[in-house]
């Protein structure tokens, strides 16, 4: 069995081998689009979060503290570095998809959630915000104060994207030596019917080829690297140290869109 790095089991569907495509025909033009990318964004922060499994692995990262809260946080810091609209509303979906993975599949944690390598997905949500604020206050304060979180605590998130910031940018610099020459290769698998029109939006929103080229252009990994997007019979996605691959899973789009959906549904009372 090949031995799996920091595997992102988010969303498994148990009850099924896998995802049944959501229909999004009951929603108007404006809300699929607005579904979409909802799902494209939330896979963009998976697909950075597993970027940082990577490196570690590759290029020796060091790491105090849980390796998942590191990967997380690089991603956000990653989004947050580049100070656009864009990156923003990724960030903006990332948080709120976790509040709503929350609801759907742990919103009673009991003791073997609290001891997994991964903190709870409402944590990972106010994580996210609060490097949102402590980033930029006059930015970011209306989504803080939209999560609830204290001005005294959204005050001391200063404190922590300041570390954090100066964390990444001392343990990262050195690795921009050689940047460019990294080989990556991207490859796309047939979904399935099932899954079509999952694979097919996570192809056109390129948030594939957005993170293979922060790779290429940021870190040089000597070694060819794969980003290989599949079906794999469970809402996933993952870095393969063996294989040097990082694999999306057609069916984590698409539980991304379900999720989404079902929350739009739920608000217009359907």
């Amino acid at each position: 069995m090949r031995r799996l790095l920091a595997c992102l089991a988010l969303f498994a569907l148990a009850s099924t081998p896998a995802a049944q495509a959501r229909d999004l025909s009951g929603f108007s033009a404006t809300q699929r689009a607005e579904i979409v990318r909802f799902a494209a964004n939330n896979s963009l922060f998976v697909l950075y979060h597993e970027l940082m499994h990577l490196l570690v692995h590759q290029l020796d990262v060091p790491v105090l503290g849980r390796e998942e809260d590191a990967a997380d946080n690089m991603a956000t810091w990653t989004l947050l570095s580049r100070k656009t609209g864009g990156s923003e509303t990724t960030l903006t979906d990332a948080a709120h998809g976790w509040i709503l993975s929350g609801v759907a599949y742990n919103s009673t944690p009991d003791d073997e959630d609290l001891a997994a390598a991964h903190t709870l997905d409402r944590q990972r949500a106010f994580q996210i915000v609060c490097l949102m604020v402590g980033s930029d206050e006059r930015a970011f304060r209306p989504i803080a104060n939209q999560y609830a979180i204290s001005h005294d605590r959204q005050d001391s998130c200063a404190w922590d994207y300041t570390l954090l910031d100066r964390s990444f940018r001392h343990t990262l610099k050195p690795l921009a030596k050689g940047a460019g020459k990294t080989n990556v290769t991207i490859s796309y698998q047939p979904p399935g019917r099932e899954l079509k029109s999952a694979a097919e939006a996570f192809r056109a929103s390129g948030v594939f080829e957005e993170v293979a080229e922060e790779l290429r252009t940021r870190y040089a990994v000597r070694k060819p690297v794969r980003f290989n997007a599949q079906r794999c019979d469970e809402a996933n996605a993952f870095y393969d140290p063996d294989q040097l691959e990082i694999i999306f899973c057609y069916e984590l789009m698409d539980d991304f869109i379900a999720l989404y959906a079902d929350e739009l549904s739920s608000s217009q009372g359907r």
